[in-house]
């Protein structure tokens, strides 16, 4: 009886500690960003405390996730059914059945944006409009370059060093077939979404039942600006290799999650992030299976070898380093291009925040197109991300947790943040969120009516060249 109100108390020590400790950072770091940077915008200013709030929110809730994740007690998904199986093994939708479904629908996307194109006076035949997907001031138009171009050191071109190597690389191999960079980056692009989202649709599988996980991959593909997967970004390919870099780590294959990984960080520099659920997974495979082995040589082999595949994952980045290296003579020339070029360099994602309101709130009477095209998805995201993982928590996995939120800690801190709402739908565990909230058919009803009907008009703004990165 002793020994178990030790552990009690031990446990409780344990998470006001682990809970106290970031509290006071995040609340000493957001003191200090309103004292000295912070907009003369007091709209703004409450909107970044919403966004620190809700954060903090989610990590305090995340901490008994961690503990109970890393205990020898394994973790439960909510529903422990045959759907942890393969989708395959069970017959419930074959590859080539669920592949075909997906191909249709990014197909009737195509379709859409045509339509959309119509109704807005455009004339012209389908294959004419594919130059909607590139559109002027875009990325896609820079990954085009360097597909075509490679990387310059000299005038304007020099600059587009900050967009990483795989994504224009294989554009250019594809370009050797079908003679056409545009064209070449739609279908690497739709192959890449394709796939990603029946990984996605298997790992998905591996928690819930067959309903969760097909509602996971319909919202997977109806986020409202889930359609940028279709445009010649590396967006696609990131969630392509993010998915299955986490699905071989769940499957127990690190070598191949750690090579996955490597692309998945010589793609976007957030690929290094996979290592926070690739970690998380394995110390807690190691807890749990090390009072069984004992000193069971062989098995500690095996775990020093994944601990070491896991290494592979950064070193993504560090290939990218080599190649600002050959194309500047300095390996961190992105870095300085990214600051004085495109305003940018990592801050605290409450700071992007404030950024994001202070400019809607100083445009609402300039500029519609910027104000609904940019800045309201942009804030819509940040915030209403947050809440849907918040609300879903304790139905994901807590290595899905731990992802998001350091993917969002990351990439919702960029000092001049466009492309948020792009950015956080290329995040697995925001539709897996939503997979988990619309058990009940009337809130399923409801959020997939919200979802379509935003992504139509966030279509219908690219469509029409608004700001919409």
């Amino acid at each position: 009886m002793q020994n178990s109100t030790n552990k009690q108390s031990d446990w409780i020590w344990k998470r006001v500690l682990f809970t106290s400790v970031p509290l006071i950072l995040l609340f000493a770091a957001f003191a200090e960003w309103v004292f000295t940077d912070a907009p003369h915008n007091p709209i703004a200013v409450a909107a970044a405390a919403v966004s620190a709030f809700l954060f903090a929110l989610l990590g305090i809730r995340f901490i008994p996730q961690w503990m109970a994740a890393w205990s020898r007690k394994p973790w439960l998904p909510v529903r422990e059914q045959e759907g942890k199986r393969s989708a395959r093994k069970q017959r419930m939708h074959p590859m080539l059945q669920l592949v075909i479904y997906l191909a249709l629908f990014r197909i009737l996307l195509f379709a859409l944006s045509y339509a959309l194109s119509l109704g807005q006076g455009y004339a012209g035949g389908l294959m004419d409009r594919l130059g909607i997907w590139n559109q002027l001031g875009t990325d896609s138009q820079h990954y085009l370059n360097i597909a075509e171009n490679g990387y310059v050191n000299t005038g304007d071109d020099r600059l587009l060093i900050v967009f990483l190597p795989l994504y224009p690389y294989l554009v250019r191999g594809l370009n050797f077939i079908v003679d056409n960079y545009l064209v070449s980056g739609l279908i690497v692009s739709n192959l890449c979404w394709v796939f990603a989202a029946y990984l996605f649709y298997e790992l998905a599988l591996m928690d819930t039942d067959k309903k969760g996980a097909l509602r996971a991959l319909k919202y997977l593909c109806i986020l409202p600006s889930s359609f940028l997967f279709s445009a010649p970004l590396s967006d696609s390919l990131f969630l392509l290799l993010s998915v299955a870099c986490v699905y071989a780590v769940r499957k127990n294959l690190y070598p191949v999650a750690g090579i996955i990984g490597f692309l998945a960080a010589f793609t976007r520099m957030p690929g290094v992030l996979l290592f926070a659920p690739a970690c998380f997974e394995l110390v807690g495979t190691i807890i749990r299976e090390r009072p069984a082995q004992g000193k069971n040589r062989t098995w500690q082999l095996k775990m020093t070898g994944n601990a070491l595949s896991l290494i592979f994952i950064p070193a993504g980045l560090l290939l990218y380093f080599y190649v600002n290296y050959r194309v500047t003579g300095s390996a961190t020339t992105f870095l300085t291009v990214q600051s004085e070029h495109w305003h940018q360099q990592l801050g605290w994602f409450f700071s992007t925040m404030g950024t994001v309101v202070n400019s809607a709130t100083g445009s609402f009477s300039d500029n519609l197109q910027m104000l609904w095209g940019l800045w309201i998805p942009n804030i819509v995201y940040l915030l209403a991300s947050l809440g849907i993982v918040i609300a879903a928590q304790n139905k994901l996995r807590a290595s899905n947790v731990a992802y998001f939120i350091a993917y969002y800690a990351v990439c919702m801190g960029a000092t001049w943040l466009l492309s948020g709402p792009r950015y956080l739908t290329a995040a697995y565990p925001l539709a897996l969120a939503l997979g988990a909230l619309t058990e009940r058919k009337s809130v399923d009803r409801i959020a997939t009516v919200i979802c379509i009907a935003l992504f139509v008009l966030y279509l219908l703004a690219y469509v029409n060249q608004w700001y919409v990165y």
